[in-house]
């Protein structure tokens, strides 16, 4: 929203115009510094690019440890098998 459209809106109010040209000044400070907090919080390409790198990463370890996991699994069972019979 633009300070001349704020600005119509307060002297449409009946508000005087030295006041209203304030009102509007504030509002419009406010939303830029509102407007710059929200860039430095939203996701860039590269922090998606780091992201997807570090989600490949941990795909990578869980698959890992599940290989090793059926192994020793496997190993058990057969230690198992082996001491029935």
């Amino acid at each position: 929203m633009s300070t001349v459209k704020i600005l119509s809106i307060l002297e449409a109010a009946s508000i005087e115009p030295p006041k209203a040209r304030a009102i509007a000044e504030s509002i419009e400070v406010a939303l830029r510094e509102n407007e710059s907090d929200l860039t430095k919080t939203l996701m860039t390409k590269e922090d998606g690019a780091k992201l997807r790198v570090e989600i490949a990463e941990a795909k990578t370890e869980v698959i890992k440890w599940m290989f090793l996991f059926w192994i020793g699994q496997m190993a058990a069972t057969v230690a198992i098998v082996k001491l029935l019979q």
